[in-house]
């Protein structure tokens, strides 16, 4: 395939893959008459609900504490507060864990506050699901397979999810997913995408660890930046807010503590039965098989895939119940089987050169 027509067909990527991850976001806003503020879920018992209806009036409301776009919502106009993000305490569950995960909503910070903040989270995600899938694409030429391949992003439940609901797992995903793309050709600019999804999303930082596993002596330590800025961005949340209403740790790894449990304790709370179980078991299963394919082709995806596994296994019961939240420990599920069952195909027909391609 020629240069102009690997562009193309990038674009086209690009494109079609923010069609399809939208659809589910377009039927919620049918269901509510196109009110934006469904795409925040806010919870009729939540903290951030008082916040978000000074500037929102008559949101859409769901029962119970809802989810994490509402907090989102409130990180993201508090930059703009006089007060800055000390504004989150008592208007989000936990102030420094919300305020760690700061790159999407400072996206979406200065657009005004309201529809617009809502509507610009839809616009980065969007564009974050699109930028992931041509990134898949780069890694299936890299194994001679097609650039359509990365399409399996758009149907990823972790992104799916992630855009209807105003999540910041999107953006993260795709920033981690280019830094595997780039490490090892451009490990500066990928040491800089590493570091903005570990201030997107802390569980990212198993993407450079994995990268660090199998990279060389230098690349080691240049991997090691990422984990060292998100070290001194938790001690500078950690003096911006000052948590008087609302009860946390100052530690990001009592906070994940508080989300994680025993290796398959989650699955013998919830009984193999349900759904979530069955979907982890899905998940598991599927990851480590395709681990195992891509482990000499794609060793820092292999690994990023295991490390995947793990944190479905020793999820919480809490964050397990939640079938659309447990998806989102497994992000690269969906690109990881696509590609294993690529190579896999090519395998079974015989030893075949690779294409030479640019990254």
């Amino acid at each position: 395939m020629t240069e102009q027509a690997n562009w193309k067909a990038e674009l086209a990527v690009f494109v079609l893959s923010m069609v399809i991850v939208v659809l589910p976001t377009i039927q919620l806003l049918a269901r509510n008459d196109g009110n934006v503020s469904a795409l925040l879920n806010i919870g009729d018992q939540a903290a951030s609900r008082p916040f978000v209806e000074e500037t929102i009036p008559n949101p859409v409301l769901v029962k119970g504490y809802g989810h994490d776009g509402q907090q989102f919502y409130v990180v993201a106009r508090s930059i703009t507060q006089p007060a800055g993000l000390q504004t989150l305490d008592g208007n989000v569950d936990r102030p420094r864990y919300r305020a760690r995960r700061i790159l999407f909503p400072l996206l979406a910070a200065p657009f005004p506050q309201g529809a617009p903040t809502v509507w610009a989270m839809l616009g980065i995600s969007l564009v974050s699901v699109g930028a992931a899938a041509v990134a898949a694409g780069r890694l299936a030429r890299r194994l001679g397979g097609p650039v359509w391949l990365g399409l399996a992003v758009a149907l990823s439940p972790a992104l799916l999810i992630s855009v209807r609901a105003s999540l910041g797992d999107a953006l993260a995903f795709s920033l981690a997913l280019w830094g595997v793309v780039l490490w090892r050709k451009r490990l500066g600019w990928a040491v800089i995408l590493f570091t903005l999804a570990a201030l997107t999303r802390e569980t990212t930082l198993v993407v450079p660890a994995a990268c660090l596993l199998v990279g060389t002596k230098r690349q080691r330590l240049v991997l090691l930046v990422p984990f060292a800025v998100y070290a001194a961005w938790d001690l500078t949340v950690n003096g911006l807010v000052q948590p008087q209403l609302s009860q946390e740790s100052t530690s990001p790894v009592a906070d994940a503590l508080r989300q994680f449990a025993l290796p398959f304790q989650s699955w013998r709370d919830l009984g193999l039965g349900s759904r979530t179980v069955l979907l982890a078991l899905l998940l598991t299963v599927a990851s480590l098989v395709s681990a195992w394919i891509l482990r000499h082709r794609l060793p820092e995806v292999a690994l990023w895939l295991v490390a995947d596994v793990i944190l479905v296994v020793i999820a919480g019961t809490g964050v397990a119940e939640d079938l659309l939240n447990y998806a989102r420990l497994a992000p690269l599920a969906g690109v990881g089987i696509a590609l294993a069952a690529w190579l896999a195909h090519q395998d079974s027909r015989g030893p075949k050169k690779a294409p030479a391609h640019a990254t």
